[in-house]
């Protein structure tokens, strides 16, 4: 698992340099750096070593013949199997590595060997022969892969920050990222906050032609429904899908056990970590080590899960960590917007900064339980679309009435179902992705207008809910017309997963030099799921239905009737006390008119709201927060800091 970068058309390669130093935190162990003077193409790559971990690995790695140069970050699960496919008359290995197997694989292939790989990744193939430049994402978009195409130069990267270290990249907002920003919380893709700056989408190649200095094409690689099982199977028994769950996800967690390193496990109390931890018990002749998460503040007892994690841990006899909580200083929470180099609203990501900052301590890598809920309906919301049918005859002015009947209640910031119900009633729309988008998401267009200023007259927005529509419209007519659960549990899959839980799952680990990698994205896994009809993943006997009686044996009696919880921070009632003092310091009234981005009037609304209970706006709150944060450290070059101890 490494970092990478690199560049095309730069008059200096040497830039390559500072590019591949930016990354130094992605890879401590080893750096690497190819230039081809003549072609002008530079490649960086930073280390961390978990297959081969001798200095036959390093990267950039280039072929025999001198003609392909690879630098890669992630890891090839099926390794072994595509080097015993190769020609052995062929190919002569120098390291026992997936890196060398991908170039051999090329060379063989070409292109048609990238849908061969199964694993996570993200890497830049140069081909100098052809005079052409590969970059590759996985297909559940795992790994980043960032680029900035400009006229003749092509700049690329792990994280956006090498991109900048280039010095060939002038930063300048996109206003339609940011306006899409207060929806999401996060940057969808292929955009990013960065005009100009896109990021590759999962299962994506992009071909660039190094000679004539331009991309040639972006394509697909690889999607569900062009995949081994493209259309859901209604013939078959629950038994016989609980025979090929328990096989499948139980060869992907022993693929991804492999390494020359320790392997652990991030435990929570919900029963996707629990079934990996089970697994790894039965696959290894050593204890697991597992790590939770825990909440030792009082009045907190909704957020933690330690209770049901230790019943987990001694179920299997896991050697087990606990790590406290602890926001003394909430400025650091702020002030890790240097690892994601754009707004991310999620606060979920300080949870994981604090679980791998411990877990590394004791392991080079960590399985995690991200992707169960999309693949086998474990989200409330799911349960929603498959009403969407008969709500869509409900005219949204009633929805809104039933919204002002609710306003005298107060949200409870330990438990978000009134501000469920509230998003389900006032997010009634014929259009199923604006619906979608208010059920799940945060601000609609009607309150962003209220937040955010105008922009100018040559910068009008789009709708954010049109960036759902686009991947619903891209799938074919027989998935579109086909039980909504599974459709949206793919629209999450698309979107939901990569841009918000894979992206901090990737920057909070690699802050710290871990590995995370997540079975349940195995692609076989994945396109099995996709095959199930939702009826048996989510039905009157709970969610992921199906995946409980599969796994029935490895979950603990007690563990069985605890309502999920889900991996959460109680920011609505932080918001009320530790960050309360952030606003007067960072956001006063003529800070945020000279700046023109916010309206100070909508701001101190949301405040009050919050601090009386009327709406629970904690999360909208801290994207105001970390937008500004980034926003001075990536374009003012301001840095306040300080501020009193009040409250809302």
């Amino acid at each position: 698992m490494c970092g990478i970068c690199g560049l095309v058309g730069l008059d200096n390669l040497e830039v390559i340099t500072a590019m591949t130093a930016s990354l130094v935190h992605r890879g401590p162990d080893d750096g690497g750096e190819f230039r081809d003077q003549e072609a002008g193409v530079a490649l960086g790559h930073r280390r961390l070593s978990i297959l081969d971990r001798s200095a036959l690995g390093r990267q950039p790695m280039s072929s025999e013949d001198g003609q392909l140069h690879l630098t890669f970050n992630g890891e090839i699960y099926n390794y072994r199997v595509l080097r015993e496919g190769l020609d052995p008359a062929r190919h002569r290995f120098r390291s026992g590595t997936d890196t060398e197997v991908i170039l051999r694989l090329y060379e063989e292939r070409g292109k048609a060997a990238f849908p061969a790989l199964d694993g996570m990744f993200a890497f830049a193939l140069y081909d100098a022969r052809e005079g052409r430049l590969h970059l590759v994402r996985d297909p559940l978009g795992i790994k980043p892969l960032y680029y900035a195409a400009m006229p003749g130069k092509l700049l690329f990267g792990s994280e956006i920050k090498c991109l900048l270290a280039s010095g060939a990249y002038r930063a300048e907002v996109d206003w339609q990222s940011a306006h899409d920003f207060f929806s999401y919380l996060y940057e969808p893709s292929p955009r990013t906050i960065f005009a100009g700056i896109e990021q590759l989408l999962p299962g994506h190649s992009l071909e660039y032609d190094v000679r004539r200095r331009e991309v040639v094409r972006i394509e697909r690689f690889w999607d569900p429904w062009r995949g081994r099982r493209n259309t859901i199977d209604y013939g078959r028994s629950p038994v016989e899908w609980q025979r090929e769950i328990r096989e499948t996800l139980s060869g992907a967690v022993d693929r991804q056990r492999m390494g020359d390193v320790p392997v652990g496990a991030f435990l929570s109390g919900g029963i996707d970590s629990n079934i990996l931890v089970g697994l790894m018990a039965e696959q290894s002749t050593t204890p697991v080590r597992t790590f939770t998460m825990r909440f030792d503040e009082p009045g907190l007892d909704y957020y933690d899960e330690r209770h049901e994690a230790r019943r987990i841990a001694a179920r299997f006899g896991a050697e087990h960590h606990e790590i406290s909580v602890d926001l003394s200083h909430p400025e650091e929470m702020l002030d890790l917007v240097e690892y994601f180099d754009q707004p991310f609203g999620n606060t979920t990501f300080y949870l994981t900064w604090l679980l791998s900052r411990q877990t590394r301590q004791e392991v080079t890598v960590a399985l995690s339980g991200v992707g169960g809920d999309e693949l086998f309906g474990g989200y409330p919301r799911y349960r929603a679309v498959q009403a969407m049918p008969w709500l869509r005859w409900i005219p949204p002015s009633l929805g809104k009435a039933g919204v002002g009947l609710l306003r005298p209640f107060r949200d409870h910031f330990g438990n978000r179902r009134l501000h469920r119900i509230r998003a389900l009633l006032g997010g009634l729309d014929p259009d199923p992705a604006e619906q979608y988008l208010r059920w799940v998401y945060y601000l609609d267009e009607e309150r962003k207008g209220q937040l955010l200023q105008p922009r100018g007259e040559g910068e009008r927005l789009q709708r954010s809910s049109r960036v759902l529509a686009e991947r619903l419209a891209e799938m074919p007519a027989e998935w579109r017309n086909g039980e909504a659960g599974n459709r949206f549990s793919w629209l999450d899959v698309e979107t939901f997963l990569p841009d918000n839980l894979l992206t901090y799952t990737d920057r909070m680990s690699m802050a710290w030099g871990l590995e995370v990698r997540v079975p349940f994205l195995d692609q076989a896994l994945v396109e099995l799921a996709f095959a199930i009809p939702f009826s048996l993943k989510q039905n009157r006997r709970g969610s992921k239905w199906i995946l409980r009686e599969t796994f029935a044996d490895l979950i603990p009696e007690e563990n069985r009737r605890v309502p999920k919880k889900g991996f959460n921070l109680p920011l609505g009632v932080w918001m009320r006390t530790r960050f309360n003092r952030f606003f007067e310091a960072r956001l006063p009234r003529a800070y945020v008119e000279r700046e023109g981005i916010f309206q100070y009037d909508a701001i101190q609304r949301l405040r009050e709201e919050h601090r009386r209970g009327l709406r629970d706006n904690g999360y909208e709150l801290f994207a105001l927060l970390i937008f500004d944060t980034w926003y001075r450290k990536y374009i003012t070059g301001t840095d306040p800091r300080g501020g009193g101890d009040g409250s809302l």
